[in-house]
């Protein structure tokens, strides 16, 4: 508890220099903290993305295994689940591995610490069409909407389909209905966040299609 509020007095700290000390307005400062911390965070999240996708793409080469050893042992769950981690070891797959942890950690650690700081401070300025940070802006969370359905778009794998599509709604809709009713600050963060998540997205796809070998995914 006492190196999690050293953690927000970190962040509360760092928005306070780029103010005083560097002269940015409220709106400003967060952008560039977030923007500091995704390039910071981005080769984490961007390796995660990575085994991520090849964990993915090696699962739908074993589809006809899994599925022959889902019927050989549709009676037997603990066999049905030994054999498939087995297949898994043996192939090398790992679907969250350790960078996916260590993604996982450092983004959330980051994005909760900002929602929390935002969420208590005292906002009076205003930044290009929004009146008050402190205040929702409807503006504001289209453009978050924007960016979230154009980076899940271009996330490599995304599909369509009923279940995926049900799956990548939901938090949408949880997220906009959320920015919707927080201050703008919080909006601002989540969308420069969502900026980021863009362009990882677009690396990745100019990346992934080079990976044609049979690689491990969980190679360090």
């Amino acid at each position: 508890m006492e190196l999690w509020t050293s953690w927000l007095s970190f962040l509360s700290s760092s928005l306070s220099l780029l103010s005083a000390q560097f002269g940015l307005s409220e709106a400003v400062a967060i952008i560039t903290l977030t923007a500091v911390a995704r390039l910071a965070l981005m080769p984490v999240s961007l390796r995660a993305a990575y085994q991520g996708e090849l964990s993915r793409r090696a699962l739908e080469r074993l589809k006809p295994e899994l599925l022959k050893l889902r019927e050989t042992f549709k009676d037997d769950r603990a066999q049905l689940s030994a054999r498939t981690m087995q297949l898994y070891r043996d192939h090398g797959i790992n679907p969250l591995g350790r960078w996916g942890l260590l993604n996982i950690g450092s983004q959330a650690d980051f994005g909760i610490g900002v929602f929390q700081i935002l969420q208590k401070a005292d906002f009076t300025s205003r930044f290009l069409w929004i009146a008050n940070l402190a205040k929702p802006d409807l503006w504001l969370t289209a453009v978050v909407t924007v960016l979230m359905l154009l980076g899940m778009a271009l996330m490599p794998g995304t599909s369509m389909e009923t279940p995926m599509a049900l799956l990548l709604a939901i938090p949408l809709v949880i997220a906009v209905i959320a920015i919707a009713t927080m201050p703008s600050a919080i909006g601002i963060y989540w969308a420069t966040s969502n900026v980021f998540s863009v362009v990882q997205a677009v690396i990745l796809r100019v990346i992934l299609p080079t990976a044609v070998r049979p690689a491990r995914v969980d190679e360090p």
